[in-house]
C-alpha cells in the first residue's frame, strides 16, 4: 500500500474550499474531519468543530485562491502578454540563454523560488514554458525579464 501524502490532500481540499466560497470568508465544511483539522492547526480556517459551514483565515483565503489557480485553471495561452508580469518583483536576466526553453524554465524557477514564490506558482510556470513555443514570452508574464 502507497503512503498518502497529506499535504497534498490538505492542497487539493483548501483548493476546492475557495469553490464553494460564500459570506467573503466560508466555505461548505463537507470535507473529512481530518482534513479540516489538519487545516485548522496549520491556521488556514478557524476551528471547524460542529459547523455546517467554515471560516478561512486570511492566509488561508490567500492560500486557497492561489492553489485554486494552480490546479483547476487553464494554462495561459501563448498570446502577448497584456499587462504587467504576475511577480515584478521578480527580475531575471535571459540574454546569455538564446531563447532555450530549459534553461529559461531553470533561470526563471529558481528565481521565483529564491524570492519565496510559492511551490504550486513555480509549478504552473513550468507548465505554461512547456507548452509554449515562446518562453521568453511566457516568462515576461510571470517575472521582470530582463534582456
Amino acid at each position: 500500500m502507497m503512503a498518502t501524502d497529506n499535504k497534498k490532500i490538505d492542497d487539493a481540499v483548501l483548493a476546492l474550499l475557495h469553490l464553494t466560497l460564500h459570506d467573503q470568508s466560508h466555505a461548505s465544511a463537507g470535507f473529512a474531519p481530518e482534513v479540516l483539522r489538519r487545516l485548522h492547526e496549520s491556521g488556514m480556517i478557524e476551528d471547524p468543530e460542529d459547523a455546517d459551514s467554515i471560516e478561512l483565515t486570511p492566509d488561508g483565503l490567500q492560500r486557497s485562491k492561489t492553489l485554486f489557480s494552480a490546479m483547476f485553471t487553464a494554462p495561459a495561452t501563448d498570446a502577448p502578454a497584456s499587462g504587467p508580469a504576475k511577480y515584478p518583483a521578480v527580475s531575471v536576466d535571459l540574454a546569455d540563454l538564446g531563447g532555450e526553453m530549459w534553461p529559461i524554465l531553470r533561470r526563471v524557477s529558481y528565481a521565483m523560488s529564491d524570492a519565496d514564490v510559492d511551490d504550486a506558482e513555480i509549478e504552473r510556470y513550468k507548465d505554461e514554458v512547456r507548452e509554449s513555443s515562446d518562453p521568453v514570452a511566457v516568462s515576461r508574464r510571470w517575472v521582470n525579464v530582463q534582456g
